[in-house]
């Protein structure tokens, strides 16, 4: 680009003049035109990620190297990204010779490392067919920082089992199964962490260090600075790099102001060692310093400096009339311009807009008497000697153009399901009441060993479950607070409970059945079938569908087609899809020539979701409005005029549309968004339009009685649980405020080009916090919204936030309704404590809806003792930080604040005394009567077989996967499904052992028995022997059973007794176990 003047290695150079694109350029062409690797280091990592963005536009060998500030390093927060971006560096330099630029911050220069030939020595290779022992190679792998888990689900994590280790390595894009024989790698194959299930076999893998402390050993050892056994830095992992230091006095200052936050560290918190490497200590022969015209470099002697004298040009934000004047006076100083555009697209409509002379080039061929249009990407443009070079960023009205440093990290969708039994939980036994869940225990039943559920009842009654009858019992959840009555087995107290319940709760059935027959008895609209113009408009979708979006807009196009009104809600996470979904049930009402409404809680959501509408719909003639506070009176009346005549199709807006002024032509389809936000007075309205039309819910946490209406078919429900691809959970932290990790979280969410929200609901103390932010982070640009505001203030001050006019925004709740802003992925919320789960919830959804790990600081007053309640509400907002959670929240919420006022705070005792999934199942079970439905009770009968259950600890050893296991095998019910599911396990778990076999062959038997009329089953350690029903006896040929049986063994006798067919065999002296044989002869019946 431009002919810098190269330095000599083993020199001290200094650099004057350049901006910021030209920093860029001169380190690549250093590096190009130098036999070593360059180390830029920078003060910050803001300034090492604007650095990387800009180098980027003229190198991929350019990497980061980034490092928390000192505080966050100590604590529990440090970020993963930042972890695994480094790792994925450094094995960068250990695995291939070519010349890369790494950009480190102040910390990634200081930080220790392993000596790299320890690094080196600690990459595993493995290849199938090599031989090595599986419990040593986990050991190996630990020790070199990956995380034990029960299951793989992201990088980093290594779980064993059995035959199996899994792992998922840095810098792969899918996990490693690594399968056994004996101490052989039988096979190594890449599987989904999503689905636990293999994708295909590879021959050989290197598996690279998961961890920055690495020692000679092989033992695992905690992740401290001392327990590395010789210390290194990055310096020598590039082997005599240059070094270029940008803005050296500034770097050097920061690093006097780090001696003094150590120091503070260590006298508060009693400690005296070394954290990192001391500044001066770190040598090199050649270096650079980038320095500004006014920079002096007290304790640094150089041995020249190269001076260049540039500047920024002009910004024309699109104003054409500016761009050709100031063009044409560059080309009348005979000065050399050049406009570097992103795209041909760009490259066209600047051409279409020149009244000056151009051509259309690249850099090996501009001209001096005309404007050279090049398609390069560059971040900013520059002016040097005779030079004029334009970016799209100087050209056009847009924001700066970012590189986003991706990594190859992967978060799998492991959704914690809110009712997973931990030992200690409360459960609830159907037929015998509330105990304690201890845990599975192994037990003898005659010869045979099976694994139970164990439940503790009072005066130490223990109550064991087999495994496969765990749908008996459900972990108990009721209002806050409320520890329950334990129950006893020698009574029947439990049962007279739950018959005072019952009678209450056909009553409620009752009312409810009566809502949803008056619905279904309404006549409705038939929605038309799918046209093409339907499936055009999906496939315009910009992003391919996940399954679940597929799922919903299936069922909920589905109920639209039915004559009966539609009343469904459509439960997914923030930013998971339910406005496309939405949109194309919208697309189908208006297809149909109906009128769409679209309700939206706030002034701001509406304008969003009009917009967006907008560019969804431009390719077919659809008609879109917007009514809210902001609609002038003159828009309003031509607006209402127009829907009363049919010409406007779809209409959004806020409670404004539920006004009496406001009349459709033929309304046939209402979208509610984000439902929680609605008070009772808009619910009422809302319900008005139920009797006719159409009506969608959208909702990521819907509100209790919103579940409890769906859970009991009152309403239909359709959850999208699938995330989009390259989104991960947000990060989140509960913790004391304190200025240093709000000072990092902040910069670095702008180092890669971010926004943060800040919230704080006192509104008085805004002033003051803004003072402080300022102070920690100067020249950041700071928004304020609260509810003082008025709405057309909020406004202005949300579209400036969108429009990345401000760098924070300091606000109140308002951010918790819907509001998408996709750049702003760390919120810190103050005074967590104070706020609801759900809302939490909302309000944390607000981030995380890009491909870029989102941060959410729960924040609460330095040493303050948390309620017990905002203590729970913390802890569930943590652990649930899942994708797809939206939904268990809503589940715990329903927990948290108390289930009463559901159906009437009169039911809270009863809620209280049985718990509610049990008593949700109860209001089921009643509606379902009163529909005519027959509903039969679990049943605690035995199976009729006796084999061993048991799953031993060399196997699996997690009881939650032991579970999983039990309830595979018991969704066995043909051939086909036996044969599918054994291969699931082997897949996830290892090779079976036969017992487990047994047990699903078992499990065959048992769900073919009813089918084939097996009335009971005798067994000894001699014989089984089947009784048939009269029935099934008499539609049985003796004599072809007799034939079919003689021919799988003779160890088969027939017989009768009391009009039924016996059927007997001796299980001695077989060839393999009797199990096989009875379901080859039952499947010959």
């Amino acid at each position: 680009m431009y002919n810098f003047k190269n330095i000599k290695e083993g020199l001290l150079s200094g650099v004057v003049g350049l901006n910021d694109e030209l920093e860029g350029a001169y380190i690549d062409f250093i590096c190009k035109n130098n036999s070593s690797n360059i180390l830029v280091v920078t003060s910050t990592v803001y300034e090492a990620n604007k650095l990387y963005n800009t180098i980027s536009n003229y190198t991929n060998n350019v990497y980061l190297f980034p490092m928390d500030d000192f505080i966050i390093s100590m604590s529990s927060i440090a970020s993963p990204e930042f972890k695994m971006t480094r790792l994925e560096t450094i094995n960068e330099i250990i695995s291939n010779d070519n010349k890369k630029i790494i950009i480190t911050n102040l910390m990634g220069y200081l930080r220790f490392l392993p000596l790299s030939s320890t690094w080196k020595n600690k990459v595993v290779n493995l290849k199938v067919g090599e031989e090595i022992n599986k419990d040593e190679l986990f050991s190996l792998l630990c020790s070199t920082g990956y995380e034990r888990e029960t299951l793989v689900t992201k990088t980093g994590e290594i779980s064993s089992r059995g035959y199996i280790l899994d792992v998922f390595p840095i810098g792969y894009e899918n996990a490693i199964r690594i399968e056994f024989f004996g101490d052989v790698i039988e096979s190594i194959r890449y599987f989904n962490i999503d689905t636990q299930l293999s994708i295909t076999n590879v021959k050989e893998v290197n598996i690279y260090p998961c961890s920055e402390f690495l020692t000679d050993s092989n033992i695992d050892v905690e992740p401290r600075v001392e327990n590395l056994d010789k210390k290194s830095s990055i310096i020598e992992y590039l082997s005599k790099p240059i070094v270029v230091m940008k803005n050296y006095t500034q770097i050097y200052n920061s690093y006097l102001h780090l001696e003094d936050v150590i120091k503070e560290y260590m006298i508060s918190n009693e400690i005296s060692k070394k954290f990192m490497l001391n500044f001066e200590e770190i040598s090199y022969l050649s270096g650079i310093y980038i320095m500004s015209v006014d920079d002096i470099l007290p304790n640094v002697k150089l041995d020249n400096i190269d001076v260049y004298n540039t500047s920024n040009p002009v910004n024309f934000d699109d104003n054409i009339e500016l761009m050709n004047t100031t063009l044409k006076d560059y080309l009348s100083l005979n000065r050399k311009v050049i406009i570097c555009l992103d795209s041909d697209c760009e490259i066209k409509k600047v051409s279409a807009s020149l009244t000056v002379p151009y051509v259309i080039t690249n850099f090996n061929n501009c001209k001096s008497n005309c404007v050279n249009l090049v398609k390069k990407s560059i971040s900013n443009g520059f002016i040097i000697d005779n030079m004029v070079v334009l970016s799209s960023y100087n050209i056009f009205k847009h924001k700066e153009k970012k590189h986003q440093y991706r990594t190859k990290f992967k978060y799998g969708v492991k959704i914690k399901s809110a009712n997973s039994l931990n030992i200690g939980d409360y459960v609830v036994h159907n037929i015998h009441g509330i105990g304690i869940y201890e845990g599975i225990v192994a037990l003898k039943k005659g010869s045979f060993t099976k694994d139970y559920l164990q439940i503790k009842y009072k005066d130490n009654g223990k109550l064991y479950i087999p495994v496969e009858k765990i749908e008996l019992i459900s972990k108990y959840s009721s209002n806050e607070g409320i520890a329950p009555k334990i129950n006893s087995l020698s009574n029947s107290d439990w049962q007279k409970t739950k018959l005072r319940v019952s009678g209450k709760l056909r009553d409620i059935a009752s009312s409810l059945l009566k809502i949803a027959i008056e619905r279904k008895t309404k006549e409705g609209f038939a929605f038309v079938k799918d046209d093409e113009n339907q499936r055009i408009f999906e496939n315009e979708f910009a992003y391919k569908d996940t399954k679940d979006q597929e799922m919903a807009t299936i069922k909920v196009k589905k109920a639209m087609e039915s004559p009966n009104p539609m009343d469904m809600l459509l439960c997914g996470d923030v930013g998971y899809g339910k406005t496309e979904v939405a949109f194309r049930a919208m697309f189908k009402a208006v297809c149909s020539k109906k009128q769409v409404a679209y309700l939206c809680p706030t002034t701001i959501l509406s304008n969003q979701q009009y917009n967006v509408a907008l560019e969804r719909f431009k390719s077919f003639p659809v008609n879109i409005g917007l009514l809210n506070r902001f609609t002038t009176k003159k828009e309003v009346e031509i607006l209402i005029e127009k829907l009363k005549k049919g010409q406007i199709d779809i209409l959004f807006g806020t409670h404004r549309i539920l006004s009496e002024d406001v009349k459709f032509y033929d309304l046939g389809l209402l979208v509610v968004d984000e439902e929680q936000r609605f008070g009772v007075t808009h619910k009422e309205k809302i319900k008005k339009y139920k009797a006719t039309i159409d009506v969608l819910t959208l909702s990521a946490t819907p509100i209790p009685r919103t579940l409890q209406m769906s859970m009991v078919g009152i309403r239909d429900l359709v959850l999208i649980e699938t995330p989009p691809n390259d989104r991960y959970p947000v990060q989140t932290y509960v913790l004391e405020e304190n200025d240093y990790i709000l000072k990092d979280a902040v910069e670095k969410e702008l180092s890669r080009g971010g926004q943060v929200f800040i919230l704080c609901n006192q509104i008085d103390s805004f002033d003051s916090k803004v003072s402080k932010i300022e102070k920690l982070i100067p020249n950041v640009k700071i928004g304020i919204a609260h509810g003082r505001m008025n709405k057309s203030e909020i406004e202005d001050i949300m579209y400036k936030f969108i429009n990345g006019e401000f760098d924070i925004l300091l606000c109140t709740t308002i951010i918790e309704t819907g509001i998408d802003i996709p750049n702003a992925n760390t919120l810190i919320i103050l005074d967590s404590d104070k706020f609801g789960l759900s809302q939490l919830y909302q309000i944390r959804g607000r981030v995380g809806r890009t491909n870029k790990i989102a941060y959410a600081y729960l924040m609460y007053e330095k040493h303050k003792v948390l309620s017990e309640v905002a203590t729970k509400r913390l802890s569930a907002i943590k652990e649930f930080a899942s994708l797809g959670s939206g939904f268990g929240i809503a589940m715990r919420d329903l927990s948290i604040r108390g289930a009463g006022d559901i159906l009437g705070a009169e039911q809270s005792g009863f809620i209280d005394t049985i718990g509610i999934e049990l008593y949700m199942k109860m209001l089921n079970d009643e509606v379902l009567k009163l529909k005519g439905i027959d509903v039969s009770e679990p049943s605690e009968e035995n199976n009729l077989l006796n084999v061993d259950t048991h799953i031993d600890d060399s196997y699996v050893n997690d009881d939650d996967l032991k579970i999983e296991i039990h309830k595979l095998i018991n969704e066995i019910d043909s051939f086909e499904s036996l044969s599918k599911i054994k291969g699931i396990i082997e897949d996830r778990f290892g090779k079976v052992s036969e017992n487990i076999e047994i047990y699903m062959y078992e499990e065959l038997f048992e769900s073919m028995k009813s089918k084939k009329g097996i009335e009971k089953v005798n067994q000894n350690d001699r014989f089984i022997e089947i009784i048939f029903t009269e029935a099934k006896t008499k539609s049985i040929k003796a004599d072809d059973l007799f034939i079919k049986a003689y021919q799988i063994s003779r160890n088969f006798k027939l017989g009768y007794k009391n009009k039924r067919l016996i059927l007997t065999l001796n299980i001695n002296n077989l060839d393999k176990h009797w199990i096989y044989y009875l379901i080859d002869i039952l499947n010959s019946i």
